[in-house]
């Protein structure tokens, strides 16, 4: 309401659904609740290889991960410490775009 923030992209960990609204975690710890819909925010920051959705609530930064761990879909450990569930039916994207991003 007060104005409009500027944030690197670099710095995002991860972005979580919440309705119409997205919490965006920074990399400092910072929390920040914006009035956007998660494929809005996705749109917005417009770099599918290093921005991938793993659930139908998250968005993650490739960058952040330290750790994946296998299951039937699996998780995700960021940098943060946050655990992201990786859903069934995005694994086989998530890991395609681990293999194009990593090389």
């Amino acid at each position: 309401m007060g104005g409009l923030n500027f944030e690197k992209t670099e710095e995002i960990i991860s972005l979580q659904a919440k309705g119409n609204y997205t919490q965006l975690y920074f990399s400092d710890g910072r929390k920040m609740l914006v009035c956007k819909t998660l494929s809005a925010l996705e749109f917005m920051i417009g770099n599918p290889l290093k921005f991938v959705r793993v659930h139908r609530s998250y968005t993650i930064n490739i960058n952040r991960i330290q750790q994946y761990m296998r299951g039937k879909g699996g998780y995700v450990k960021m940098e943060n410490g946050q655990k992201i569930d990786v859903s069934v039916s995005r694994k086989k994207y998530f890991m395609a775009a681990l293999g194009n991003y990593f090389g």
